[in-house]
């Protein structure tokens, strides 16, 4: 007998979404089992908090690669949401869909149903954008979004030197054109964080037919013969079993590939390697991950800027009250500016390069007069190469489900790759010499003028470079005989058992990939149900 009808392991963005629009069947039981924690801590609400979120242990998973051989050996820090609402509640809230050619591409490599005009529906399902409905944007769904609205010169700057680099300005990156400058758009409103658990979980939960587990970690799927059955689990130095109909795994693309690896599936001979009797020969799971690989610039600011003084830990706290009570105030604001997508070289079809303007360092904190100084007022500038053709693997350090997994990203491994990031280094240059900027920004701190050659720049490339934190693709779904999962996110031999979260994607979108793994589980509900997918939007 099973216990519930669906057993949905891990509370991140997808299982949130899973939760609430499979138990919209009121006669559905169905638990989610989550290894963090419950998402209650006031951080965690405000958007300001990300930036104690962000390494805070509780909230994370903290990551690291393997030793990187393009980059100088160095092992690549990854943090993955380690608590209810997974990486939307410790993120910077950042929503972008992506190029519409991103799912026309999807479409071309065997995904049918998935081009734009498919998955448009299900964004606009998934949103209530500020601006109200439109024929791109949702108007009454779960997920609040809106634009930023912190003020800053620097970003007067980026708007008034798109025509200098002859680039347009965007007023919705989401809509229609991706290209240009562009102000970010945010899961926030009314003051707060708009984490999946608060837009979809959390309502769920309150129907009562759906019931959560915190504290849970994942060991194996249990199984009977190739049907999978439920889910064994350690919580609170206890060893449980839970039963179901269908298992969903919803842990992201580390998570993921893990779980199954531990319970026979996936690569034989890997999983051999580490002890472990395979069930099933899944050659690619933990194949084909991918990520956005990132650098920045920072810059002196002439003019000080607000951030040191909001910083200062007596204002700090006033403003996080602020937030807490009121949801208005400098903490109330997602702490992003001002984007643009461009393209690396003048052949790319679309915009293969994503541009990050702050007006402030990375290292911003709080600090106080006889404490600690502030962080230097610096205009910080970033970039991520959006579609690398590098691809890595995740495998098993060991048969122990405790044992954190091998992630090796390839970085920079092909000579195309090298050249794009090599070129979003020059493009942040070039916005950095607009006439717009040379009254706002003084010398160049990091990497600094001396470097200039190309050998140079790839030297400090290979010495700095990080991620923006997108891993997507290691149980790639695709209609292909290699893809790991099939279309209707079923694992390939194994009855009674889905994944769905950024581990299906075929490849990386153009941008933060959050909604695009909200679109992806809202398709993928219709789909568990055997509901209709919603009509394709081909005016679009």
């Amino acid at each position: 007998m099973a216990d519930y009808d669906t057993i949905i392991v891990g509370a991140g963005s997808a299982g949130c979404v899973l939760a609430n629009r499979l138990g919209e069947d009121r006669a559905k039981s169905i638990l989610v089992l989550e290894a963090g924690g419950h998402d209650r801590h006031w951080l965690l609400r405000i958007p300001i908090g990300v930036a104690k979120v962000w390494n805070e242990p509780r909230f994370n998973w903290s990551y690291q690669s393997e030793p990187e051989p393009h980059v100088d050996g160095r092992s690549i820090y990854h943090p993955r949401g380690k608590v209810i609402g997974g990486s939307s509640s410790i993120n910077m809230m950042a929503y972008v869909r992506g190029n519409r050619g991103d799912y026309d591409r999807w479409r071309q490599k065997g995904l049918t149903g998935w081009s734009y005009a498919d998955v448009l529906p299900y964004f606009k399902r998934a949103e209530t954008w500020e601006g109200g409905a439109d024929a791109y944007r949702g108007g009454d769904g779960p997920l609040k979004v809106r634009k930023g609205r912190n003020q800053d010169p620097i970003f007067d700057a980026c708007v008034a030197a798109a025509p200098e680099l002859g680039l347009p300005v965007n007023d919705d990156y989401n809509s229609g054109d991706q290209d240009g400058f562009t102000r970010g758009q945010f899961t926030a409103s009314g003051g707060r964080r708009f984490s999946t658990a608060r837009a979809y979980l959390h309502p769920a939960v309150k129907r009562g037919n759906v019931s959560v587990e915190v504290n849970a970690q994942t060991t194996r799927i249990l199984m009977e013969g190739n049907r999978a059955v439920g889910i064994e689990y350690l919580q609170y130095g206890n060893l449980r079993q839970a039963y179901a109909k269908e298992v969903i795994l919803s842990a992201g693309s580390i998570n993921s590939p893990q779980i199954l690896m531990l319970s026979g599936l996936g690569p034989a001979d890997h999983l051999r390697s580490v002890g472990i009797e395979p069930r099933i020969d899944l050659p690619q799971i933990g194949r084909n991950l991918q990520d956005h690989p990132a650098i920045r610039l920072a810059y002196e600011r002439l003019s000080p800027s607000r951030l040191p003084g909001e910083l200062r830990l007596d204002r700090l706290t006033i403003s996080m009250a602020r937030a807490i009570l009121f949801g208005t105030g400098f903490a109330a604001n997602p702490p992003g500016g001002m984007y643009a997508f461009v393209r690396s070289a003048p052949e790319i079809d679309i915009p293969d390069l994503q541009l990050f303007c702050s007006n402030a360092s990375l290292f911003a904190r709080e600090w106080f007069p006889g404490w600690r100084p502030p962080a230097s007022d610096v205009v910080t500038m970033r970039a991520c190469h959006l579609r690398p053709e590098s691809r890595g693997h995740v495998t098993l350090a060991s048969s122990d489900p405790a044992a954190k997994v091998r992630i090796f990203n390839n970085f920079l491994s092909t000579d195309a790759d090298r050249r794009a990031i090599r070129s979003a280094f020059n493009i942040l240059r070039d916005i950095a010499h607009t006439k717009p900027f040379q009254a706002l920004i003084g010398a160049e701190l990091t990497p600094g003028v001396a470097v200039q050659s190309d050998a140079e720049i790839d030297a400090y490339i290979r010495q700095t470079m990080d991620t923006v934190y997108h891993p997507v693709g290691t149980c790639r779904m695709g209609s292909d005989p290699e893809a790991s999962v099939s279309l209707d996110f079923r694992v390939r031999g194994v009855e009674g058992l889905r994944v769905v979260d950024a581990s299906v994607m075929p490849d990386l979108t153009g941008g933060n990939i959050n909604a695009v793994v909200i679109m992806v589980a809202e398709k993928a509900s219709d789909v568990i149900r055997g509901l209709a997918p919603l009509p394709a939007e081909e005016a679009a």
